[in-house]
C-alpha cells in the first residue's frame, strides 16, 4: 500500500511542520500540501522540504487538492471532515484506507473543515465520538496510528 497524505488549505507554518513530522514519524512516505499560503508558504514549506530530504521522504506543494488527485491518481480518497463526513470509528477509517493499493487521505489545514468541493472529491468521513473538530494534526494522529497498526498486523 502506498498512502498519500494531503493537507489542504494551510496557512500555519507550525501546523504544516507538525503534520509532516507526524506523517514521517509514523513511517509513511508521501506528504503533499495544497493551497499553502502565509507563514506556511514562506517558512513552513522550506522547513518541511528540509525534513523530507533529511529523512528520505517525499514532499510536494500543489495549488489545489484537485491537482494532487489528478497527478497521483489514488485508488480511494478519504476526506476527513466533520461538516460533511460520516462518523466512523478510527479503525473503520483505517480499514477503508488499507483496503486499497493507493489511498489518499485529505485533511483540512485550517480550523474550518475542508470545503464541500473538496469533500465531494472522495468519501467524507469523521472520527465518531469527537464532540467537536479536533484539528488536522490530532485527527491525523488518531487515524494514521490506526492505519500503521493495521498494516503492521499484515
Amino acid at each position: 500500500m502506498k498512502l498519500i497524505v494531503l493537507l489542504h488549505d494551510v496557512s500555519s507554518a507550525q501546523r504544516l511542520i507538525d503534520m509532516a513530522k507526524l506523517v514521517y514519524g509514523l513511517g509513511f512516505h508521501d506528504f503533499i500540501a495544497s493551497k499553502v499560503y502565509g507563514a506556511a508558504a514562506s517558512s513552513g514549506v522550506p522547513e518541511v522540504s528540509r525534513l523530507a530530504l533529511k529523512s528520505n521522504k517525499f514532499f510536494a506543494v500543489l495549488a489545489t487538492a484537485k491537482d494532487a488527485v489528478e497527478i497521483f491518481s489514488p485508488t480511494r480518497i478519504l476526506v476527513v471532515t466533520r461538516d460533511y463526513g460520516e462518523p466512523m470509528e478510527p479503525s473503520e477509517i483505517a480499514e477503508k484506507a488499507a483496503s486499497t493499493e493507493k489511498p489518499m487521505i485529505i485533511f483540512g489545514g485550517i480550523d474550518a473543515a475542508p470545503s464541500k468541493d473538496v469533500a465531494s472529491m472522495g468519501e467524507p468521513v469523521y472520527i465518531r465520538g469527537a464532540e467537536s473538530r479536533l484539528g488536522p494534526v490530532a485527527e491525523a494522529a488518531i487515524i494514521l496510528d490506526q492505519l500503521r497498526r493495521r498494516l503492521q498486523q499484515r
